[in-house]
């Protein structure tokens, strides 16, 4: 089972829009397929990253979004995925 953090930057808009994916943290949580009904807690720690806050269409012209990519192996070698769009903020400085 595997678990990455990835970067999605889309810049331009229309015809002109350019999009470009970029792995930036790839884990490996468990090494063989998980019983069914099983629960595996995990902690990311981000420090390490570098991330910026999630940006949505600012001017309608770039957006910067963060997706959780886990990759899911069963006995038979199958691969299972799922994406999830993740919300990063910075607080306040100071």
């Amino acid at each position: 089972m595997e678990l990455a953090i990835v970067k999605r930057e889309t810049v331009g808009s229309g015809a002109n829009m350019v999009n470009n994916s970029e792995t930036l943290v790839k884990f490996e949580i468990m090494d063989g397929a998980p019983v069914r009904g099983e629960s595996i807690p995990v902690r990311l720690f981000l420090s390490n990253s570098k991330l910026t806050p999630t940006y949505s269409n600012v001017n309608n012209q770039f957006s910067v979004k963060y997706y959780l990519n886990l990759v899911l192996l069963d006995e038979t070698d199958r691969r299972y995925f799922k994406q999830q769009e993740i919300q990063l903020f910075r607080d306040a400085i100071g």
